[in-house]
């Protein structure tokens, strides 16, 4: 019995702690208006927060059936496209028609619908009709880039713009920053858009090397490759030479084999000296 008494205790105080009990209804309890919400004022005869005259808690408390309580600043506001005088609508809309709603002023719309379906569409800002992106009545309806076609009424680059790859030439490409048409790479218009070491092919439209310069292998001697990671020129292999700086300083390039050989009273191997001397690999000289 007790325990149970206890139970009824706490019960009672919790309910009076949260304001369950200071005036019905969920209402806070309070003894002064600090204790309520900035939109409610304290009823003291009921020691609960109630709400203030020309705020709201519920849309009931509008009692207009186009109005909503805005629980952000809980004020009776109308409802989504709800009104009684066109002031109460956006600056496109009037308000109309037997169930008060806010719609499309003349000369404005509220959705493609209200459009020309083949050429307009409704802009979601100006909420007026015009054409729809790529179609044009006038130049000011097209890209900085781009003129009015009148006859097609259809947006068309200026003269050395474009919009895509098609307004470009097959060995360019449209440059979607600057709406220009550029090489694609490797390719070319002049020298100007080829590497330091190549010119501009000018049939083909194709960047290549410039004499004394190459981009692949077979575009030197046999006994040389091309030094495609660094100056582009044509190197001696392994082994060859191309002049006497390939060789050591005991050693000349041969003109016609592109290989090094010992100078007259040098030696590389056995072999360069007379029989009965060997080559001192220090020194490449005959002992």
């Amino acid at each position: 019995m007790h325990s149970r008494l206890l139970l009824v205790f706490g019960f009672v105080f919790l309910l009076f702690a949260f304001g369950c009990g200071g005036g019905g209804g969920g209402a806070t309890s309070c003894t002064t208006d600090k204790q309520c919400k900035s939109w409610q004022f304290c009823n003291i005869d009921k020691k609960a927060c109630q709400t203030k005259v020309g705020f709201c808690d519920k849309e009931a408390d509008c009692n207009d059936t186009l109005l909503l309580c805005n629980s952000n600043n809980h004020l009776c506001d109308y409802k989504p496209d709800k009104c009684r005088v066109t002031s109460d609508c956006e600056s496109w809309q009037i308000c109309g028609g037997v169930n008060n709603t806010c719609i499309a002023g003349q000369g404005f719309c509220a959705s493609n619908d209200q459009c020309d379906p083949n050429f307009e569409y409704c802009n979601p800002t100006m909420h007026k009709c015009g054409p729809k992106p790529g179609l044009c009545n006038t130049n000011l309806d097209c890209q900085g880039y781009e003129r009015c076609n009148i006859d097609l009424k259809k947006c068309v680059p200026l003269e050395g713009r474009c919009s895509d790859d098609g307004n470009c030439e097959t060995w360019q490409i449209c440059d979607a920053k600057t709406n220009r048409c550029k090489p694609k790479k490797d390719f070319c218009g002049n020298d100007g858009d080829c590497s330091k070491w190549q010119r501009c092919d000018l049939e083909n439209k194709q960047c290549v090397a410039q004499q004394g310069y190459c981009d692949l292998d077979n575009q030197c001697a046999e006994w040389e490759y091309c030094d495609g990671k660094g100056n582009h020129r044509c190197k001696a292999r392994r082994g060859f030479c191309s002049s006497n700086t390939d060789c050591g300083n005991w050693e000349i390039c041969n003109g016609v084999t592109h290989t090094c050989k010992a100078k007259v009273g040098s030696c590389s191997s056995d072999r360069d000296c007379v029989s009965g001397e060997v080559c001192d690999e220090a020194t490449h000289k005959c002992k």
